[in-house]
């Protein structure tokens, strides 16, 4: 019974120590990527363009603001990250109010000094007004120091991507992307941490 007893303590405390490692490791520059089928067609990209750092990606199709936040709370519990990417408001609803509420619930799960990288929304007409939530981004970050936008409408409208059926991108729409989302990662968050 002893030796069960000790043997179990011995258990727990090398798990709370692996533990410990792993959120040391974690904090000295993780880059947590949340989001919908935007970021599930970035991921294999932006892996590689971040190669320099542990990407870990939380990301789901369809999903909404509320959603994926929830997923960043989960993620919380075993990443502590410098950088959060986000790719969520595609599936929301049109309200700027609500959507601005939800930014704010967002920015607020995070430490004080992590970077937040948060791309544009563009969509097609059936799915709702986008250019009311792009105004909440780019207000925000007037506010927001460690808020750095990724102006993927502008890249679409620009002509610098194409999107087949109006939402997604094709394999270089998502590169190119992924390439906007990996520069702000790089020099964004080091501008907005004062680096």
């Amino acid at each position: 019974m002893f030796r069960l007893s000790v043997g179990l303590v011995l258990a727990v405390l090398l798990m709370l120590l692996v533990s410990g490692v792993a959120q040391a490791r974690a904090a000295d520059g993780d880059v947590l990527e949340v989001g919908d089928s935007l970021a599930v067609g970035t991921q294999p990209f932006l892996g590689e363009m971040l190669a320099d750092r542990n990407l870990v990606s939380n990301i789901r199709n369809g999903i909404t603001t509320p959603q994926g936040m929830r997923l960043l709370r989960m993620s919380l519990r075993t990443v502590v990250p410098k950088t959060v990417v986000v790719s969520l408001g595609t599936n929301d609803g049109g309200d700027p109010k609500r959507f601005a509420d939800r930014l704010r619930r967002t920015l607020a799960l995070l430490p004080a000094d992590t970077c937040v990288v948060w791309s544009t929304i563009i969509r097609p007409r059936r799915k709702g007004p986008y250019r009311p939530l792009n105004r909440v981004l780019h207000r925000l970050k007037k506010q927001e120091p460690r808020l750095v936008v990724v102006d993927w409408e502008h890249a679409v409208t620009g002509g610098a991507v194409f999107l087949p059926d109006g939402l997604h991108a094709d394999r270089a729409g998502y590169r190119y992307r992924s390439a906007m989302i990996a520069d702000a990662v790089n020099r964004g968050c080091r501008a907005s941490a004062g680096g």
